[in-house]
């Protein structure tokens, strides 16, 4: 395939998310501070085996899934407040909130702070909405975008073929940031459950691995950090 036309426009950024607490659900956001570590406030906390000292994932501990987390000042920088499954508010600190957490997940755990974000492949997760309709379509569903975990959700422009073809290039979001796509995302079973009710839908995983090779989505670090806004023109930049 040849290089697209630096300046190229393909699509905008339809939505941004922010997941303060790893496998743990986020927050919408209209505008976020991208840097080396991704959308600041992403991922900087997680639910920690106090045994182990292991950070849990949803990819093995699916109930982290019914927990969600939120700045609740707005402010990325200071502590997110977390929702249980039973609707109760608590800082990470909060001993009813690891006992909660060890309630669901049959373990010893504490919600600490990272020094840095946690991250699986690269700072950002990027998706596009023409792929979760592609994929909607053929499990016969209208499959939430939650279930994925973007942080950059895009609406494409209507001739572009879309992300998969993204992997070594550079891309401008807005006026400042630009991003090198890295790697496709690999799949887990994350994907089949419900983000409301945490009901598993198997055929999620398996329409992947049929269709997309269990690839969906991108992963991109950051190379010029700066604010940006739902609405902002996403372009192939010089790499």
């Amino acid at each position: 395939m040849p290089r697209p036309v630096d300046g190229t426009q393909v699509g905008v950024v339809a939505d941004l998310w922010r997941f303060p607490v790893k496998s743990f659900g986020g927050e919408r956001v209209r505008r976020a501070f991208v840097g080396p570590f991704g959308l600041l406030g992403d991922r900087r906390y997680a639910a920690v085996d106090t045994d182990t000292g292991e950070a849990l994932s949803a990819r093995r501990v699916s109930r982290l899934l019914g927990f969600s987390a939120r700045y609740g000042d707005g402010d990325p920088a200071g502590t997110p407040l977390v929702t249980t499954p039973d609707g109760a508010l608590h800082s990470p600190d909060d001993p009813e909130l690891a006992a909660a957490v060890a309630a669901a997940t049959a373990r010893q755990v504490s919600v600490l702070r990272s020094p840095g974000a946690l991250h699986d492949a690269a700072p950002l997760h990027i998706l596009s909405l023409a792929s979760v309709a592609a994929l909607g379509a053929a499990v016969a569903s209208d499959l939430d975008v939650r279930r994925f975990r973007p942080n950059i959700l895009v609406e494409l422009d209507d001739l572009h073929p879309g992300e998969d073809g993204w992997p070594g290039l550079r891309l401008a979001i807005g006026d400042r940031v630009t991003v090198d796509v890295v790697v496709p995302t690999e799949r887990c079973a994350v994907t089949t459950y419900d983000p409301d009710t945490l009901d598993r839908d198997p055929a999620v995983l398996a329409a992947l691995a049929r269709e997309r090779d269990n690839l969906f989505g991108v992963y991109a670090t950051v190379t010029t950090p700066g604010w940006i806004a739902v609405g902002d023109p996403i372009r192939h930049a010089a790499g």
